[in-house]
């Protein structure tokens, strides 16, 4: 049985996924904005509640988990410069929707090796109450980030 942890994670990865979709197929300037907003709600604060919980445990625990967390907490990086500069942007300018294509194209490279890679880990190595544990860490740093 899936931890409610790592359903809440797959959960807000649908939920980034049918976002940029709409996003990237969003033809009036409402639209883009608003898409645009509700994604960076949705991955801005994800991002922070991850590296504050399961990639922090993952590096804690060294060799392959460390390397491994690292290289998504960079992936994470990315995603918010991509994302910073996506809110920048006017969303007429003729690079807004090739920005946002390349932040879907970004991030689903990410999303994919969590759910392959890191979550299976990570319920590989964390007990019943570390994976409770990190769920509460990573509503605390989620909440920090949306006040």
């Amino acid at each position: 049985m899936t931890h409610p942890y790592i359903e809440h994670l797959l959960k807000d990865h649908k939920k980034q996924r049918k976002l940029e979709k709409k996003l990237i197929k969003a033809e009036t300037r409402e639209d883009k904005e608003k898409y645009r907003q509700k994604l960076y709600d949705a991955l801005y604060p994800h991002i922070e509640g991850e590296n504050a919980s399961i990639f922090d445990f993952l590096v804690k625990k060294g060799d392959e988990a460390k390397a491994g967390a690292l290289e998504a907490m960079q992936e994470h990086h990315v995603d918010r410069v991509l994302l910073d500069e996506l809110m920048a942007l006017d969303v007429d300018d003729e690079v807004f929707i090739a920005k946002a294509k390349v932040l879907r194209e970004v991030n689903n490279h990410h999303l994919k090796e969590e759910e392959k890679e890191h979550f299976p880990r990570l319920e590989s190595l964390a007990s019943e109450e570390e994976l409770d544990a990190l769920f509460e860490a990573y509503e605390s740093a989620e909440h920090e980030v949306e006040e």
